[in-house]
């Protein structure tokens, strides 16, 4: 079984309005309404992919009634926790072809203690053996810091796999729980780690040290270069085939969806990777937050390219000679 954790989930709201005009009147084109955040993407994308998932988290008021029918006239399965607070609603500014996304992320409501433990009450009710667990995105406000290392602790001492998927300061904390898997972007493993990394063994080198300190598999996403793997059944690099991009949100979350459904399908590593790769390049394909298509995933897969990469090692020292 796959369950996917959204804390602080989201209605996304899309207008197209051609091209934005600052302190302007904009004429909105065309706009739609989805269900968003990274765990309930994923759940949709595996949805739309074939397979199933249960989606997990908090919700609240018209806005989180209104994402419930949405996600159960998808396909999705919904064990939400409710909460007294409205979900949040975002909204993305797109312009003409997907040139631009503006991005208006709303605050979010208050969780309370009760609600908090009434989650994780709810979280201990299922039944996690060999389950896999995709936990990711932003916490909203009243959860400990440390919820992701709080989830990850317990759906693992349980028997599942956790994948991890955030940024900051709760995807450090949450790692200090040694999930199955990570996915962050290059960004994101630079505010984790405080170093540039410019060049691709410096990424390399450093998911090697996260793999090492008990990551079982590492996967840095780098847009349309695609994916650097680090893992316990080797390293590789994933390089999707050029595409004309729509929009870019979802492809992360698309990427974790493909990833996780091959992998709970007993998928090798390169299958895994190579279906991830091609589902994140997928949902580039399509406009706004519709993610990936099974028939683009399917056409693209076999068009990416996985090749095997060396151990990275260490920098070395360099020895200074002593003057007489």
């Amino acid at each position: 079984m796959i369950y996917t954790i959204t804390l602080n989930p989201a209605l996304d709201h899309f207008l197209d309005v051609g091209r934005l005009r600052v302190d302007d009147a904009n004429r909105v084109r065309s706009e739609c309404l989805y269900a968003g955040g990274k765990g309930i993407d994923v759940s949709r994308a595996i949805r739309r992919l074939g397979g199933d998932s249960m989606a997990l988290g908090f919700i609240g008021g018209h806005n989180g009634r209104l994402m419930v029918e949405m996600l159960k006239a998808e396909g999705v399965t919904t064990y939400f926790t409710p909460i007294a607070q409205e979900t949040r609603r975002d909204i993305v500014i797109c312009t003409a072809d997907g040139a631009t996304q503006t991005m208006l992320n709303s605050r979010g409501p208050l969780i309370t203690a009760a609600e908090w433990k009434e989650f994780l009450g709810h979280l201990g009710l299922l039944e996690l053996r060999d389950a896999y667990v995709v936990v990711g995105g932003s916490l909203p406000r009243g959860v400990p810091a440390d919820a992701y290392y709080q989830i990850v602790q317990l759906v693992q001492g349980r028997g599942a796999r956790a994948v991890l998927d955030a940024d900051g300061a709760c995807f450090k904390a949450g790692l200090k729980a040694k999930p199955f898997a990570i996915k962050p972007n290059v960004n994101e493993l630079r505010r984790l780690t405080g170093r540039a990394l410019r060049a691709e063994r410096e990424i390399v080198r450093v998911a090697s040290e996260v793999n090492r300190k008990g990551v079982s598999v590492v996967l840095v996403s780098r847009g349309r270069h695609g994916l650097l793997v680090v893992s316990r059944e080797g390293s590789c690099r994933a390089v999707p085939p050029p595409v004309r991009v729509k929009s870019t949100v979802g492809a992360g979350d698309s990427t974790v969806a493909g990833f996780v459904l091959r992998h709970a399908g007993g998928g090798g590593l390169e299958e895994c990777v190579r279906f991830a790769t091609a589902a994140g390049t997928a949902a580039t394909l399509a406009p706004g937050n519709q993610l990936c298509r099974l028939a683009d995933v399917e056409r693209l897969a076999p068009k990416v390219k996985v090749e095997s990469l060396g151990t990275a090692r260490a920098p070395k020292r360099s020895r200074r000679k002593s003057r007489a």
